[in-house]
């Protein structure tokens, strides 16, 4: 059924007007590099991507969070950046050394050839088995949690009966051609690490002195040798130590540096984020009609953000492809980094539906 939704999407997606559909790490990879690279060229040097899929989203857990998936993203990224020129080298940064490890072991696995992974993850907080699995597929399984607002909205808004509205996420599928490209291959585009290094940080009042030496020691950029780095991606960053950690981090490169949020999860973004661009987000949408099948038809929406371009909601009511609905106006949004509200969604994509009776 999940599958059946992908390829529902996927036929949907309009190149020209929607660019390159990222149905797998590597392509959401060209597909935001091109984001970044349009941002850079008008002297944005720190920018954000925020892919709401739940494989990619840290605060969803170890059931659904891919820590692979999202990794291989920042990998192919740094590609996809050197490829246009547009850096050396990048410092991919993790939240500490337990994601890190886990990242390299299965990278090791994945040279090796091997399929199975030790079912004894290095902390409850990986999700191994996901990520043994892990094709660099965006399309990971989906939480109802995470979708009740929108669900809720467009139920209130589509005239016709919905009881399903679900990010257009499948489970990973079988690719080992794309792990072995990224595995397989020398990563001399970038250096993974992580922002804190082995450091163990207390919640107390020394917290914040310990994150800033531990950010200190691990968050540098290496400017010597054949291969200096030139810029930093910063993976899924969320609670009181990473706020720490990227204020840092900021202090030291933010001037000077390319620096690359991937899904920041922070629910307050520091003063150091102020000027940071929002230059590349998609989220997909589904709603099916009650009368349908697991294989029928349903009104299907992406919101996306690609830089320069305005936020906009793509429709596709009858599965002829998406065209862009607009209710005339400016998407309304709590600020420049966040996502349209549920009641901008629902309004624009009612207003395409009621224009077409």
């Amino acid at each position: 059924r999940l599958n059946a939704m992908r390829t529902m999407l996927e036929s949907s997606w309009n190149d020209k007007t929607m660019g390159v559909v990222p149905t797998s790490a590597e392509k959401a990879a060209e597909a935001a590099a091109d984001s970044v690279a349009n941002a850079m060229a008008e002297n944005h040097n720190v920018v954000m991507i925020d892919l709401r899929l739940p494989s990619y989203d840290v605060t969803e857990g170890p059931k659904l969070y891919d820590i692979m998936a999202a990794s291989d993203f920042c990998a192919y990224l740094s590609d996809k950046l050197r490829e246009k020129n547009l850096i050396r080298k990048s410092l991919v940064l993790v939240r500490n050394e337990k994601e890190r490890a886990e990242i390299e072991r299965v990278r090791l696995q994945r040279d090796e050839g091997t399929t199975t992974i030790d079912e004894k993850g290095i902390d409850d907080d990986i999700d191994t088995e996901n990520s043994a699995a892990g094709d660099g597929d965006l399309w990971g399984d989906v939480g109802d949690e995470k979708v009740d607002d929108f669900r809720a909205k467009l139920m209130d808004s589509w005239d016709a009966p919905v009881d399903e509205l679900e990010s257009s996420a499948t489970k990973p599928k079988s690719s080992e051609a794309s792990i072995k490209t990224i595995a397989g291959k020398s990563q001399s585009s970038h250096r993974l690490w992580s922002m804190i290094g082995k450091t163990d940080i207390s919640s107390g009042p020394a917290m914040f002195d310990q994150v800033i030496a531990a950010a200190d020691e691990n968050a540098i950029l290496s400017t010597t040798g054949t291969e200096p780095e030139d810029a930093l991606i910063i993976l899924s960053p969320y609670d009181t130590t990473d706020v720490i950690a990227i204020r840092r981090i900021l202090a030291r490169y933010g001037q000077t540096r390319t620096v690359i949020i991937v899904n920041s999860r922070m629910e307050v973004l520091p003063a150091e984020l102020s000027n940071a661009v929002l230059v590349y987000a998609m989220m997909p949408l589904i709603a099916r009609s009650r009368n349908s099948g697991d294989d029928g038809n349903g009104l299907k929406a992406v919101v996306m953000k690609r830089f320069p371009s305005k936020w906009a909601v793509y429709v596709d009511v009858y599965g002829d492809g998406f065209v862009e609905a607009s209710d005339g106006q400016d998407a309304v949004v709590g600020s420049s980094k966040d996502f349209p509200s549920p009641e901008y969604i629902a309004k624009a994509v009612q207003k395409h539906v009621e224009g077409l009776k």
